[in-house]
């Protein structure tokens, strides 16, 4: 007895053995570089930023409760969630492939002249996965579960990055709106001002013809950025997965706190980090299993059946009958369809592979590109305020010497048109330089 198991586990052992197929390596050509170009205040060090969660990056309550919004709520994301549990049931049946598999028969006939007959079985049948075609299934089931969650962490990264993109637009329409309706407010008290003196004598029409036209370019500006607003705040209420509504606000842009320095990290750190390289490896693995798979179709299946039940003439008079046998089915010729789906799997295969290079490439570029981003942007914003506040400076001087007469209204319009794209233009940059700290972040594969 002894002996006979000593057998069963040779041949366990040659089974395994037999396990046809390519394992999963990884490409050379993922091999990252060792430094990023550009390191500006970064720092180059190997330190997770996983560490840091969305709610420490992220200091405005109201971004928070919209976050929370956006997760709870978001219908990419519900999906996502289906398909993991999709993913999931696929795997749970790959394994259940490996086990024996149980079924019953039951029959009752009656045939004249011959007498009646009864039978009641049980039957179970056993693939022997003798190529590993079965358990190479298995593991390309476990890595497409794996790769729908890293699905799920994407659109999840993903989406609180959109949010907090979208809200810090919203915030810079905000106060582009209140800019502009000063504007409005500031050329109809200009406009009445040198109509009134018009009709004394005092400057000729032309001035006034002039404030008219600047005070209805005001007007159409404020009905451009409401326009905006409205389309911003859609698309906003779109991610929350929410009915069109009006959105809350929080910090302006201009007072939100300065992110934390988010270190760099080393670019090969990056194939850790981002939930999309990480799926599109685990699509990869999984490929990669199933040309074993198709190898193992080309070859023989072995098979065991056992049967155990009764049968008998008569309901009252059964006989215990019982069997077992082993089987062999293999193809022998069917014009070269098997060869032709090797072929086919690893053509998927290496679609996945240059699939994966291709998404490992873009996030090293999305890393490069945000550190460019968010250094440019700071500088961007520093310059562009400071010029904001040197026009609506030099506005007010013109506006004193037009009042006094010592100058035209054109330099008033000039000073004026100046100060309001230099106001825009750096509310425009604070929000870009908010956005490019969350991307950057997100690139960086953040521990959303």
């Amino acid at each position: 007895m002894k002996r006979r198991y000593l057998y069963c586990l040779i041949l366990l052992a040659g089974l395994n053995a037999c396990k046809v197929g390519p394992d999963y390596k990884r490409s050379d050509k993922s091999k990252a570089p060792g430094a990023w170009t550009t390191q500006a205040e970064f720092i180059n060090t190997a330190d997770t930023i996983t560490n840091l969660r969305w709610f420490d990056l992220f200091k405005d309550d109201v971004l928070k409760a919209l976050i929370d919004t956006a997760i709870k709520h978001n219908f990419n994301l519900a999906n996502a969630a289906l398909r993991i549990e999709q993913s999931r049931a696929n795997y749970s049946n790959s394994k259940a492939d490996l086990l024996p598999g149980f079924s019953y028969f039951g029959r009752a006939r009656n045939r004249e002249p011959q007498s009646n007959s009864f039978s009641a079985l049980g039957i179970a049948t056993w693939e022997i996965d003798v190529w590993g075609k079965l358990r190479r299934s298995k593991r390309a089931a476990y890595s497409e579960l794996l790769a729908s969650e890293e699905g799920m962490k994407t659109i999840l990264t993903t989406l609180i990055s959109d949010v907090a993109s979208y809200y810090f637009l919203l915030r810079d329409y905000d106060y582009r709106l209140k800019v502009s309706e000063q504007i409005v407010q500031s050329r109809q008290e200009y406009y009445e001002l040198i109509n009134a003196r018009f009709k004394g004598g005092d400057v000729s029409e032309l001035d006034v013809l002039q404030a008219d036209q600047q005070l209805s370019f005001a007007k159409a500006t404020v009905q451009s950025i409401k326009r905006q607003l409205a389309f911003t705040e859609r698309s906003l209420n779109i991610l929350l997965g929410q009915m069109p509504q009006a959105i809350s606000r929080g910090l302006e842009n201009a007072e939100q706190p300065d992110f934390p320095v988010i270190p760099s990290g080393l670019p090969s750190s990056i194939l850790e980090n981002r939930p999309d390289v990480r799926q599109a490896e685990y699509n990869l693995m999984a490929e990669t299993e199933r040309i074993g798979v198709a190898i193992g179709q080309r070859l023989p299946a072995f098979s065991l059946t056992g049967i155990l039940g009764v049968a008998s003439p008569q309901l009252s008079n059964f006989v215990l009958t019982s069997s077992a046998s082993a089987s062999l089915l293999g193809p022998l010729f069917n014009f070269g369809k098997n060869k032709r789906r090797v072929t086919i799997q690893r053509k998927e295969a290496e679609i996945a592979t240059n699939r994966f290079l291709n998404v490992y490439i873009s996030a090293l570029g999305e890393v490069e590109g945000s550190l460019v981003s968010v250094q440019t942007y700071k500088e961007e914003y520093e310059a562009r305020k400071h010029q904001a506040d040197v026009a609506n400076k030099s506005l007010m001087l013109s506006k004193e010497r037009y009042s006094n007469g010592y100058t035209n209204y054109l330099e008033v319009l000039i000073a004026e048109g100046i100060a309001l794209d230099s106001e825009l233009q750096a509310s425009a940059t604070r929000g870009q330089q908010l956005s490019a700290y969350v991307q950057l972040y997100r690139a960086l594969g953040g521990g959303w």
